[in-house]
């Protein structure tokens, strides 16, 4: 593949890359795909740049690996650095501020003469999914989307289902809450100090400190979920175009469930509704281990990110936007 960087600006400037196939004829425009970011995903090719506890992690290059296949296959990509990160300028973050990202992108990706602007579709990792549905509600453009590891349920609910767990592993040993001190602090103080983000949320601050053996960390807070009308699960109702629901059978950070739940959601519209479960991946489609207590520990480590994709993910991906682009 080849790659075009591209500045383009919302509210802030920000810097992104187009990734097309290299042995496209002369003159040719390609289908492609806006790539959105969830949480975890904080640069241009998809990587987590720390752990939330500052360590450092390996690079797991999401986006950059899912340009590769889709490039192959003749779809080009268009994927940018956050708010803060990489070449793009800092500025308030917050879930609108990703959406408002989002369109100023797409507006990018449709200006460029390498795309057929007639043959976009919309990406979404995880809270990508959130962002990808916000961006339906006012921008009819895209022509199909991926909905790819998203949460349907209330936010609340996700949280505790990803940090009760490294309280619960901690209670079972001195020796086993010292490996979560080591390798998942982060997670460990979040999970024990829920009620004071559920205080926080119903003050409507947009931050709280919690505390832990000296340390301290200010939690900011996205009061946009206080709002009923822009809960996830109402957000399901924006798209309007063929979608892709896909999620991984071993995800440990959004519930395998809140798939059917989504797919349920669009089914029996006016347009296509495809359900792909990846066996045997996590929440990156990456390979998971066989047993559950690693898989766990690995998750919690963010080791997972060491280990190579399924690649019937990618796959899948090429399979319905050959379809649908």
């Amino acid at each position: 593949m080849k790659e075009k960087n591209i500045s383009f600006y919302g509210e802030v400037k920000l810097s992104g890359v187009l990734r097309y196939p290299e042995n496209g004829l002369e003159g040719e425009c390609f289908p492609a795909v806006l790539l959105n970011h969830g949480t975890l995903e904080q640069d241009r090719d998809g990587n987590t740049l720390t752990h939330p506890d500052g360590r450092k992690v390996h690079s797991k290059n999401f986006f950059l690996e899912m340009s590769r296949h889709l490039c192959r296959a003749g779809i080009a990509t268009f994927s940018w650095d956050k708010r803060g990160v990489g070449g793009s300028e800092n500025g308030e973050k917050d879930s609108l501020s990703l959406v408002k990202d989002s369109r100023a992108a797409l507006d990018a990706l449709n200006a460029q003469d390498l795309i057929d602007a007639n043959r976009i579709a919309v990406f979404g990792q995880s809270a990508g999914v959130y962002t990808t549905c916000l961006l339906a509600k006012d921008d009819t453009r895209p022509k199909a989307y991926i909905l790819s590891g998203g949460l349907y349920r209330d936010c609340s609910e996700m949280i505790a289902f990803n940090y009760l767990r490294p309280v619960e592993y901690a209670r079972k040993s001195p020796e086993q809450l010292k490996w979560v001190e080591e390798n998942d602090l982060f997670g460990l103080v979040l999970g024990l100090n829920l009620s004071l983000r559920k205080e926080a949320m119903k003050a409507g601050k947009k931050e709280y400190t919690v505390a832990y053996k000296g340390k301290k960390w200010i939690i900011p807070l996205d009061t946009l979920f206080l709002n009923p009308d822009f809960a996830p699960r109402k957000q399901f109702r924006h798209i309007s175009r063929p979608a892709l629901v896909i999620h991984g059978e071993h995800d440990l950070n959004v519930p395998l469930e809140d798939a059917y739940m989504i797919e349920s959601e669009l089914r029996g519209r006016c347009f296509p509704i495809e359900l792909v479960i990846i066996p045997g991946a996590d929440h990156s489609f990456q390979k998971v281990p066989e047993d559950k207590e690693e898989r766990l520990k690995e998750r919690m480590s963010l080791d997972c990110f060491k280990r190579p994709y399924n690649e019937e993910y990618f796959r899948a991906l090429v399979r319905f936007l050959s379809r649908y682009l």
